[in-house]
Parts: structure tokens; C-alpha cells; sequence
């Protein structure tokens, strides 16, 4: 959120955002803004967990009375969807802002949406007859490569030796856990590339001083968990690469898709092992029971999780056109081969 106001106050427009990391004082500005007969600003960025407080709510009802709240707007809202790749509760919640500010418009945008969650977001958050605009899931300027670990001698001096031929170039690498993101980090930094780890147990300093020298290209290359990369539009990021297999096409998808944004050229690489798949069908197997608990449908959701891996491991292991697979996995045909 941080990233998008600072980049919108670039541009004139007066924006704010409300998180945990803020300071007191400036948190308090900003209510005081909400409270005032007239706010100043124009686009408030907040988490769908501060919506569903009662106080802040009620802050949004008194604005919707005024007449003054113009635009509802929930970016990665196949969130919403229990069929979808991040379900998170507290943006099923959000279904609650149809019944208490009915006349305002919804905008619902999300890049990784299959049929059957375009149709769950749109019943989740009770809109009627929406205007449903999509683009194709084709991105002919990323080039997409599997690498095979149990093929190769050292994965660690593969992916450094990569980053070297390719040059000074912006890339992304994620990994499945932190301690993976601090050794391949420490790897790449002794091979002579300048790079960071970026994940949940680094505190808010750290990370931000992380993004701050990733983003003005102090740094080559982020090595981070998945959580890095929502809400930051890079143009130039040369390279993603997976240095784990992702749960799902969907969410392989999204995160690959933070390359090229700019257009050019750029690559997708996904370093595949057999220790990595087991790795991760033993955590879906185990964590989607306990995040689903408090559904009906947990066992049906649970099973659809590993359906979703499946996809992805067949992705990794089978032949022919991997963009072709892409694409078929959101209901989309290749029409010519570029």
C-alpha cells in the first residue's frame, strides 16, 4: 500500500494509506481527515481486516451519508474466492459492503481468475449484473522454463550462474521458506551479485529498507517469500524465477507475472525437485484444514487444493508448449504460436 500512495502523490493526487506500521500520529491525521465534514483525500488504501471493525465501518457509513464516498475498490479479489488460489476470510467479509453502502460502485480487479472464481467473487460480493471486463491470460513477452534440480549438480550455482550471463538486470526470487531466502541470498551476495533476502520474520525496518534499495536498484535481486511483490508495480523486473515448485498454476501465474511488465523480453523460471513436491503436498495437505476449518465445504475446498498442485506438478513434468498449459488452466485457447 505504501508503494502505490507515495507513487499516486507523485502524480498529484492525495492519497493515504492505514497499516500496523504507521505511526500513532499519522494514523490519527488520517481519522481526524475521515471525521471532518469534508475529507481532503481522495483514495484511502486499507486492509479488508480494518474494514470489518465496527469503528471503521461506521466511519464509511457517516462518509456514505454525505454523499461523499464515490468508489469501493478490492484489488486481488479472487481473494474473496474459497475456489480461488490466496482465499483469505477476511476478504469473504467484504460481502458485508453491498448491504451497508448500496448505492456506491464495486470495482473488483484481480489478474488470476479462472471461470469458477470470476463467478465466486461476483456472488461473494453480491453484485448485480456487473460489467465484466477481461484480458487475455497471454504473456507473449515472458519466456517460461522449467529446470529440472535432480538433473543438476548444485541448484544454488545454476540459478547465480544464470543471473551472471544475463547481466545487471531486475529479478524476483521466491522461495518456499524463509530460511531458503536467507541462505540463497548469503549465496548470490558471495557470487558477486547484490541481493537480499525479504520475508515475515525481518522486521518492518529491515524490510522496508529491502524494498526501498530493491525498487532504486541498489540491489539486483530479491529472494523472498510469496508474500513480496502485492501491491508493487515494477515495469523493469527482468527475471522471476520459482526457486520452489507454487501451489498452483494460479498462483504461479500471478507471481511469474510480476516480470515484463514493461513489455520487453523477459523469463520465468521454475526450479522443480521431487523433496520440493513432497514438501508441498504435505503442507496442503495439512494447513488448507486448518485455514478452511470454519467452512462447510473444508473437505471439497482441501481436495480442490491438491487438484491445484497436481495441475502445477504436471505443468513441471510434461512436455510440450508450456504456455499453451498456461493458458488452458484459465479457460484459454492459444490461437498461434509466436
Amino acid at each position: 500500500m505504501e508503494n502505490q500512495v507515495i507513487a499516486l502523490k507523485e502524480k498529484g493526487i492525495a492519497a493515504e494509506y492505514l497499516s500496523s506500521n504507521q505511526t500513532s500520529h499519522a494514523k490519527n491525521k488520517i481519522h481526524e481527515d475521515l471525521d471532518s465534514g469534508k475529507p481532503s483525500l481522495r483514495l484511502l488504501y486499507v486492509t479488508p481486516e480494518l474494514i470489518a471493525t465496527p469503528g471503521f465501518m461506521s466511519k464509511l457509513t457517516k462518509i456514505y451519508a454525505r454523499g461523499l464516498l464515490n468508489l469501493i475498490a478490492i484489488d486481488e479479489a479472487h481473494c474473496v474466492s474459497t475456489w480461488g488460489h490466496d482465499f483469505r476470510p477476511s476478504y469473504r467479509k467484504l460481502s458485508s459492503l453491498r448491504n451497508q453502502l448500496p448505492d456506491v460502485p464495486i470495482l473488483a480487479l484481480t489478474a488470476t481468475a479462472a471461470p469458477k472464481v470470476q463467478q465466486d467473487v461476483i456472488e461473494s460480493l453480491c453484485l448485480q449484473n456487473p460489467l465484466v471486463l477481461k484480458s487475455s491470460f497471454n504473456r507473449p513477452n515472458i519466456y517460461y522454463e522449467v529446470r529440472y534440480k535432480d538433473l543438476l549438480d548444485d541448484a544454488y550455482a545454476d540459478l547465480s550462474n544464470l543471473l551472471k550471463v544475463t547481466g545487471d538486470v531486475c529479478a524476483i526470487v521466491y522461495c518456499l521458506e524463509r530460511t531458503t531466502c536467507d541462505d540463497l541470498s548469503a549465496h548470490l551476495s558471495k557470487t558477486g551479485i547484490s541481493s537480499a533476502a525479504y520475508h515475515a520474520g525481518l522486521n518492518n525496518k529491515v524490510r522496508t529498507s529491502v524494498l526501498d534499495d530493491w525498487i532504486s536498484s541498489k540491489i539486483q535481486v530479491v529472494v523472498a517469500t510469496v508474500a513480496f511483490g502485492m501491491g508493487i508495480d515494477r515495469k523493469d523486473v527482468r527475471i522471476v524465477c520459482h526457486f520452489n515448485i507454487p501451489k498452483s498454476m494460479e498462483a504461479f501465474y500471478q507471481e511469474s507475472g510480476r516480470a515484463g511488465r514493461d513489455q520487453l523480453p523477459s523469463k520465468s523460471l521454475l526450479y522443480y525437485g521431487m523433496d520440493d513436491r513432497k514438501k508441498m503436498e504435505f503442507i496442503l495437505s495439512n494447513s488448507e484444514k486448518k485455514k478452511l476449518q470454519s467452512l462447510r465445504s473444508e473437505e471439497g475446498l482441501s481436495k480442490k487444493s491438491l487438484t491445484d498442485f497436481i495441475q502445477m506438478v504436471e505443468f513441471c513434468e510434461g512436455s510440450g508448449c508450456r504456455r499453451k498449459k498456461i493458458l488452458e488452466s484459465f479457460g484459454e485457447q492459444l490461437l498461434r504460436y509466436d
